[in-house]
């Protein structure tokens, strides 16, 4: 077995205090290269040690490029700036890493609260721009009630019929009231 080209580092991280991202490739990008948004502090040396440490994966070689932020308006004090660069390596591999294909079918992924709050952010974008042009927000009477306000209704009608709150749960023996208190203090 040939012996490393370069001595690895030997300080070992347990709870790591940076966050470096894999970027999806460009289309003119060959496969045995890839791209990471790493940290403003890390240097050629940290990125092979991490993929060789933290994922067995050997480096050829490393570009890094630091690419400068267009300067932009403060929210506050309204004073132009210039945000901090980001720092992006180019990795080469020994061995080409080809991204998985996206799935067909996303069923697995996509729970049925996902897709309402998908459907819920569809609403409110098209509501904003209605509003946008119109330069007035349409009244609840005018949107009418959600099937989740309906619910909500619903129950609050059944509870000041019955008087009954249940939520599966046993209360805490200071929150009753009468005769039940008194038995719980003795």
């Amino acid at each position: 077995m040939a012996s490393k080209l370069f001595r690895t580092g030997t300080k070992q991280v347990f709870l790591p205090d940076h966050t470096i991202a894999f970027l999806r490739p460009r289309d003119n990008q060959p496969p045995n290269f890839a791209s990471f948004r790493v940290p403003l502090t890390f240097n050629k040396l940290d990125i092979r040690d991490y993929l060789l440490h933290a994922y067995n994966v050997p480096v050829l070689g490393v570009r890094s490029q630091l690419t400068q932020r267009r300067p932009r308006r403060s929210k506050m004090h309204h004073r132009i700036y210039r945000p901090p660069p980001v720092k992006t390596m180019t990795v080469e591999l020994q061995q080409p890493f080809s991204w998985p294909k996206v799935p067909e079918d996303l069923g697995a992924w996509n729970s049925p609260q996902l897709e309402k709050r998908h459907k819920e952010l569809e609403m409110q974008k098209k509501m904003q721009k209605e509003a946008q042009k119109t330069g007035s927000l349409p009244l609840r009477d005018e949107v009418g009630s959600t099937s989740s306000r309906v619910a909500i209704r619903q129950e609050a009608q059944r509870l000041l019929k019955e008087g009954k709150w249940e939520n599966d749960r046993k209360l805490d023996p200071k929150f009753k009231k009468g005769k039940d208190t008194a038995e719980v203090e003795k």
